[in-house]
């Protein structure tokens, strides 16, 4: 790499964001993020193939691990734009990249230790505050699924809250006791056996005189240490409860010599407390102690200028002048209203810069007039070189030297914190889910949140949280003195509106149809003129009314509130209609290139991207039924037919193929798919004859079509709602047929796998091991050649079920183990329980019955998590039960099996086995004797041979002959 060339830069103290010589840069695929950042955190050092592989894939056999990190090494080059950077050394790779967030933090916490050295606390906090500034989130936020990943994030958040901390300590020893106590109380319950917090926490509780309430919280802490670690407080934390008993004086605050008091300043006069924004206000209070240009970029009600004013009343030393610019309409009045008496004169600029040199000018609103506020703003910075200007406004002036800093929204404790100092009196100490709801439907905004809580004077805060959807109506009346445009919501999201031009104002009310953000090529589909599209993205995200986010590529996103008011723009013009249906149209052919990109989702990456999309899609789905765009809402239902599968989302896929498969104008191959979908997710949920009748259908309407591909997929179907039903004989004929079929043409070889991996089912079913583990090695081998992540997730899980029934258990536990990659990284949760019984039943073979028990609580509590309804899962559970004398609640189990699952399907035909066990271990011979006669003669007629349940029935039939 040249030295004339720009270093990458890695943030990872967050989601994950790239830049190269300071512009963004998009690395979209998660395997290729993860490589970034491994080998970014290796600080230029090489690593070896052997050391990524298992970071990036587990503790697992992988399969040619050096081709599968050649390949991700050579996307990444492609896609950081310095293919340079990324170089292979000594059987590894190796990385230049600058850790632009992590540096600054570790630099902030370096000057944070020293300051606490030589006891300067005001040094403290403000070092702390400075490295805490460089979180953006949780640590590599986005990569949490990539083993190395959750190990590096966990351990930079620690580091994150030893920092919290070392602040909180130093707003503690300046005086902040009632301030630092709201935040500890919140990390605290956060962190329920961190003891120096906790120490902290009563400390704070003890300086506002709450000395019952500290003892109360160490106390508490002790109870937790003995419980759940079996361990007695620190001496440390025991000293601090003896300190607290004998109301130790030391205890109290020691004086702090407080820092120059700045000098009078011509400001507002704050009618209410400043909350929340500390960070921000340290940090922007330190940066007007230089010379230069800051700029506050914030939508309305974001609190820029309160920020800004805060921050100028805290400068010390220096004189402070205002300029409001909201009242200005003419273009020459910037200069006259900063010039003032000097206006009039001959060298109005060249008057004010010497009058304002050395001082901090602060220019609040010029969002209207920025063209002339930033040609200004650079004149007198240029005459008056130790100025610092300091300007509010919803998009930057432009301007090289300008530092940008752009108002976020207020984080969930001081929202909330906000709200409670705002609102009646008799609303305070409401529940905090309701007012955590309140202020995220205004964005966790200063001024929305201020209104709203301004609405409880009338309303209580139930009333109002259940009011959300009308907040545009209700946000209506604010303070009378406060500016026009922040007497409502409204009204100044009407002050933003004016000042957009039509271009802008079209794409804004067009692209407010997405519930959940937005790519550019999605808003170009949306738009009247694509052309429009990307130059009016820019313009909004500098007048800050959208966001954008670096994460997978950009991602643009209306702020709640703004994208209410301009849906009301968007049915007000008339495009409310035109514009859902351009948004539907998108999603089709979204997810359609999705999947034929990726050989029809083959890779957990094409699964997530979808579903990085699930907002908007859903927003899609919901609104097709009963319009004119039905036929292609039941089209992209078709199209998420894979990922619905992948995922589990069973009760989802029936619920929409219900709604648009009647779709007027669907192609008679588009009905065959969506009949035969609709059979299949219906199998998944146990109703198997509403299945059947759907699959009926199909088949009729797929013989008058020539077409194998429709032909084939009815059959697959048809045969697992068989085998599922447990008309096992039956299962063999639409199985056999479709395997014939699909070995006809090389494009039916996906097909053909999927009818081998079901037929190993089928083998199993009828206590066929061998000829099922054959089955499932040969679909194995074709996923594994087509790189089928869910194929394998599946196929892998089904080989270690026959390979129990062999009695080959490492070999189980193996394959079982693999799959959980696969099916961890597609958050595939049908697979995923499904191997928790794999290990559960090893366990109970080789006599753990404690480890089978939790390994099969685990899989039950997957179902329950995801309310899926019953599995396999509580068959083997009650059976475990039975064997260990829980009688109860193996009852209890399979009375929940039998009350969901129908008669003489394959769950039901298992659960009787287990019943005759129970029935037996509970004294109850005669019952038992009817179990097993019933049950064999089912078992003889389904043609059901399940090894793991015919051997147990077996056993109760021998004990009772005995």
């Amino acid at each position: 790499m040249s030295p004339e060339s720009p270093q990458l830069e890695v943030l990872v103290l967050g989601p994950l964001a790239v830049r190269l010589g300071g512009n963004p840069v998009a690395v979209d695929r998660p395997l290729e993020r993860a490589l970034l950042v491994r080998l970014a955190l290796a600080g230029g050092l090489s690593v070896p193939d052997h050391r990524l592989a298992t970071d990036l894939w587990g503790d697992i056999d992988l399969a040619r691990p050096t081709e599968r990190l050649r390949v991700l090494a050579s996307r990444l080059r492609g896609a950081i734009d310095a293919p340079e950077s990324l170089v292979r050394v000594n059987g590894g790779y190796a990385f230049a990249a600058r850790l632009t967030d992590l540096t600054a933090a570790r630099a902030a916490a370096e000057q944070m230790h020293a300051a606490a050295r030589s006891g300067d606390h005001f040094a403290v906090r403000t070092a702390a505050q400075a490295a805490l500034a460089q979180w953006r989130g949780p640590s590599l936020a986005d990569l949490r699924t990539v083993p190395y990943a959750v190990v590096e994030g966990e351990q930079l958040d620690a580091w994150r809250l030893a920092l919290q901390v070392e602040r909180l300590d130093a707003e503690l020893a300046l005086g902040h006791a009632a301030e630092a106590a709201r935040e500890l109380e919140a990390l605290a319950a956060e962190n329920p056996l961190h003891e120096r917090l906790w120490c902290l926490l009563a400390l704070s509780l003890y300086r506002t005189g709450r000395q019952a309430d500290a003892l109360t919280r160490l106390a508490k802490l002790r109870g937790r240490l003995a419980d759940e670690l079996g361990v007695d407080p620190a001496p440390d934390t025991a000293a601090m409860e003896l300190r607290l008993l004998r109301q130790d004086p030391t205890l109290l605050p020691q004086a702090v010599a407080p820092p120059t008091p700045a000098p009078t300043v011509k400001l507002p006069a704050p009618m209410t407390s400043f909350v929340g924004r500390h960070k921000e206000l340290a940090s922007l209070v330190e940066r007007l102690g230089e010379p230069g240009l800051v700029t506050l970029t914030g939508g309305p009600g974001s609190g820029k200028s309160r920020l800004a004013f805060e921050a100028a009343r805290a400068v010390a030393g220096r004189a402070v002048r205002l300029v409001e610019l909201a009242p200005l309409q003419r273009e020459s009045a910037v200069l006259e209203a900063i010039a003032g008496d000097d206006a009039g004169g001959h060298d109005p600029l060249g008057a004010a810069a010497a009058a304002l040199d050395g001082s901090v000018l602060v220019l609040d609103n010029a969002e209207h007039v920025v063209e002339q506020t930033a040609e200004i703003a650079a004149a007198l910075l240029q005459r008056a070189p130790a100025l610092t200007v300091l300007v509010t406004s919803q998009r930057p002036l432009q301007l090289a030297s300008e530092e940008v800093r752009p108002m976020r929204p207020l984080d969930a404790l001081d929202a909330a914190r906000l709200f409670s100092e705002r609102s009646a009196v008799d609303a305070q100490g409401a529940d905090p889910e309701q007012v955590a709801a309140i202020c995220t439907a205004v964005d966790r905004y200063p001024l929305g949140i201020e209104l709203a809580a301004g609405l409880t004077r009338t309303l209580t805060v139930p009333q109002l949280a259940k009011r959300l959807a009308d907040r545009m109506r209700l946000l209506v009346a604010g303070a009378r003195d406060a500016q026009l445009r922040h007497t409502s919501l409204v009204a100044a999201l009407d002050w933003s509106h004016q000042l957009l031009g039509d271009a802008e104002r079209t794409v804004l009310r067009r692209t407010a149809v997405f519930a959940g953000g937005f790519t550019l090529e999605a808003a170009e589909q949306v738009a009247v003129d694509p052309r429009d599209v990307a130059p009016a993205l820019t313009e909004l995200a500098d007048r800050s009314l959208l966001t954008v986010e670096a994460v997978n590529g950009r991602r643009f996103r209306l702020l709640e509130t703004v994208r209410d008011y301009a849906l009301g723009k968007l049915e007000e013009a008339g495009e409310t209609e035109l514009a859902r249906a351009a948004q539907l149209e998108w999603a089709v052919g979204f997810v359609e290139a999705v999947g034929r990109s990726d050989d029809d989702f083959a890779s957990a990456e094409s699964v997530a991207e979808v579903f990085a999309e699930w907002s908007n899609l859903l927003d899609v789905l919901d609104r097709a039924p009963g319009t004119d765009r039905a036929v292609v809402g039941l089209r992209l239902a078709l199209a998420l037919h894979t990922p619905w599968l992948i995922r589990g989302m069973y009760a989802e896929a029936a619920r929409h193929l219900d709604a648009l498969a009647d779709a007027p104008g669907a192609t008679t191959a588009e009905r065959v798919t969506a009949l035969s979908n609709r059979g299949f997710v219906l199998t998944m949920r146990g109703q198997f004859d509403h299945a059947a009748e759907s699959l009926t259908e199909a088949e009729a309407l797929a013989r008058t079509q020539d077409d194998d591909t429709l032909t084939l997929t009815a059959l697959y179907y048809r045969s697992i709602v068989e085998i599922e039903r447990g008309h096992l004989r039956d299962a063999f004929t639409p199985l056999l047929a479709g395997q014939d079929l699909a070995r006809t043409s090389p494009q039916h070889e996906r097909r053909l796998s999927a009818c081998t991996d079901a037929l190993g089912t089928l083998y199993v079913y009828t206590g066929q091991p061998a000829k099922a583990l054959e089955c499932y090695e040969t679909c194995i081998v074709a996923d594994r050649e087509y790189g089928d992540e869910h194929g394998l997730s599946r196929g892998l899980s089904n080989l270690a079920g026959a390979l129990i029934g062999l009695e080959r258990y490492d070999d189980a536990l193996q394959a079982a183990t693999e799959s959980d990659h696969y099916a961890r990284r597609l958050d595939d949760r049908q697979i995923l329980p499904l191997n928790e019984v794999i290990r559960g039943l090893v366990a109970i073979a080789r006599g753990d019955l404690d480890a089978g028990e939790k390994f099969l609580r685990a899989a039950v509590e997957y179902a329950i998590a995801d309310d899926s309804g019953v599995t396999h899962a509580y068959i083997d559970l009650a059976d475990l039960l039975v064997l260990q004398g829980e009688l109860d609640e193996a009852a209890s189990l399979l009375d929940a099996v039998f009350a969901e699952t129908p008669e003489h399907s394959t769950s039901w035909l298992a659960a009787r086995a287990v019943a005759s066990t129970l029935a037996l271990a509970q004294g109850n011979r005669d019952q038992a004797t009817t179990l097993v006669t019933e049950t064999t003669t089912a078992y003889t007629r389904t043609g059901f041979a399940w090894p793991r349940y015919t051997t147990r029935l077996d056993t109760v039939r021998a004990a009772l002959n005995d």
